[in-house]
């Protein structure tokens, strides 16, 4: 699984409001930028969000205490669980257990 941008996150979020940040995801992982960057422009070995639906990876943005994931018509609600499900059992990613995820405005 690719991780990028998420050495120390539980460390970082606990000196930097979680709302400074930005993520790139979907079954090969997760890349995680500051809120500057744009989702379109920060890609991984198969991780690329593009607009207009044409990248292989969802958007998100932490907002306080949730993760919030753009709707995209690729990804199901059934997939996106299993994506963020498969994030949560890795170390560098645990510390999303304590955020709420929401997808297309919902919490799932």
């Amino acid at each position: 699984m690719i991780f990028v941008g998420t050495d120390n996150l539980a460390e970082r979020w606990a000196s930097t409001p979680l709302e400074q940040y930005k993520a790139t995801l979907n079954e090969a992982g997760i890349v995680v930028f500051p809120v500057s960057g744009q989702h379109s422009e920060v890609k991984a070995d198969e991780i690329s969000y593009e607009d207009d639906y044409k990248g292989n990876a969802l958007a998100a943005i932490f907002d306080g205490g949730k993760f919030e994931i753009r709707w995209h018509r690729d990804f199901s609600e059934v997939r996106v669980k299993s994506i963020f499900a498969g994030l949560l059992i890795h170390p560098q990613t645990a510390v999303f257990k304590r955020h709420s995820l929401t997808y297309q405005a919902k919490i799932i």
